[in-house]
């Protein structure tokens, strides 16, 4: 950017955050979605309508096989918590007598 005298003109860049949520599988594909990038890779089918994550959220990107496999951190960690004994047992456990 350049004015009329040749000086350099200020360059405004406006950030619009948005927070996603993605599996491995998938993050290329959202990335390239969000930059504006093609994401289709040549041979492989359309994935728009695919949903990703286990919170159904429908980002119209992403692996259709990926949703079956439930590859989150949510997941994952809530798989944890669910499996984990209860909080008196580690108090137990913990106590100093």
């Amino acid at each position: 950017m350049t004015d009329q005298k040749g000086k350099k003109g200020i360059k405004i860049v406006i950030i619009n955050t948005q927070y996603v949520q993605a599996d491995p599988k998938s993050f290329k594909s959202v990335v390239q979605k969000l930059t504006g990038k093609d994401s289709k890779v040549p041979g492989s089918p359309d994935a728009k309508n695919c949903t990703v994550g286990t919170e159904g959220a429908r980002l119209g990107v992403g692996d259709c096989g990926s949703v079956s496999r439930n590859l989150s951190f949510k997941y994952d960690l809530d798989r944890m918590l669910k499996e984990m004994p209860p909080l008196s047992e580690f108090n137990d456990l913990w106590s100093v007598e």
